[in-house]
């Protein structure tokens, strides 16, 4: 039987490097697009998604006022929210597109492994978005409102609390990949989980300086994101020994 034949090919056998260009351009222009007119879909809807943001500020027991304090913040505001909400929505297209591009260079068994994995990316993205939605950011915004509660007047500017809760939930949202992606690689057997074992003194120190990047500047905040980022971590360790385990038994 002769060997499948893996990406495009000239008439001499070789790889046809201007066809892969092509397609990738076509890849790059389509998944562009589809953000785009998901993106455009969304900011018809931004007053609904500011009111989903700004609630989980808005239902405590004493919120802070949301103010404006330049002339642009609104509109800044509004076009973040729909860039957000269309980069959800058009998830599924890029990630079908990704998935026609890399599809003829791979093997049977690689196909399945990315297949499976471009319908979780999505899955899990949501999912760790919710739980830091209905979590992690209720808690750091209660704590932060109390904080010196009583002694000075809170006015919180739109555009401050929009960067903070969307670099919060869409870091909570990749966090939530990472167990996804160690099973990815410990499939394809890149990595084991006794090397991941072995980074996790460095892992651990880069775990509080992205959770420091991604909360407010105050050490209780830093802690709330970065606990369930460490838990994550030896969670990603079990999924590359499992798919490690399951990878032995496929060869």
């Amino acid at each position: 039987m002769a060997p499948a034949t893996r990406g495009h090919r000239d008439a001499a056998g070789g790889h046809d490097f201007w066809r892969h260009i092509e397609d990738f351009r076509r890849m790059l222009l389509w998944s562009v697009v589809g953000w785009g007119l998901a993106a455009a879909l969304a900011w018809n809807w931004w007053p609904l998604l500011w009111k989903v943001l700004a609630h989980p500020l808005t239902s405590l027991p004493h919120p802070p006022k949301i103010v404006v304090t330049n002339p642009t913040a609104t509109v800044t505001v509004s076009f973040q929210l729909a860039l957000m909400a269309g980069s959800l929505l058009a998830a599924p297209w890029i990630l079908w597109q990704i998935w026609r591009f890399v599809v003829p260079a791979m093997l049977p068994r690689e196909r399945q492994v990315v297949r499976w994995a471009l319908l979780w990316t999505t899955l899990l993205f949501a999912l760790g978005a919710a739980a830091g939605y209905w979590t992690i950011l209720p808690m750091t915004l209660r704590w932060l409102v109390e904080y010196g509660d009583g002694m000075f007047e809170q006015l919180w500017n739109v555009g401050d609390y929009t960067s903070m809760t969307v670099k919060l939930l869409a870091g909570f949202g990749a966090m939530f990949e990472f167990p996804l992606l160690t099973w990815i690689l410990g499939s394809l057997g890149v990595v084991t989980a006794r090397q991941l074992f072995s980074w996790s003194r460095g892992a651990i120190v880069a775990i509080f300086v992205v959770a420091a990047i991604l909360t407010p500047p105050d050490p209780v905040s830093q802690c709330i994101m970065a606990a369930p980022m460490l838990v994550l971590w030896f969670v990603g360790i079990g999924t590359a020994h499992l798919a490690a385990g399951r990878r032995k038994e496929t060869l």
